[in-house]
């Protein structure tokens, strides 16, 4: 049975085409941006994530009886939490997406 060819898939040529001409580009470079800063709050966040929940697993299952071992796992479970909380503040109140000018 003979294979049928599909034809490949091919970004929008007259996108492209006009995109060149939208202010320089600038607005496919804030897209770009906006991307890139979401990605990386995501890895932030989702490394504070994968920090805090073994803490808490470890925290709420063992009953450690040194005191040293036991403030330093409630030091750190505290400063993930904290960290966890901080991220999604750090990225989106202190450097604002702003929105884009009118003309």
């Amino acid at each position: 049975m003979p294979q049928k060819l599909r034809p490949a898939v091919v970004a929008n040529p007259q996108a492209d085409f006009f995109e060149m001409f939208t202010d320089d580009g600038q607005t496919a470079t804030m897209k770009r941006r906006r991307k890139m800063k979401f990605r990386r709050f995501i890895a932030c966040e989702a490394a504070a994530v994968a920090v805090l929940l073994p803490l808490v697993v470890v925290g709420l299952t063992l009953s450690i009886t040194a005191p040293g071992l036991l403030w330093m796992i409630n030091i750190f479970t505290i400063a993930a939490a904290v960290a966890a909380a901080v991220i999604p503040i750090v990225f989106y109140a202190f450097t604002p997406t702003l929105p884009e000018l009118e003309r």
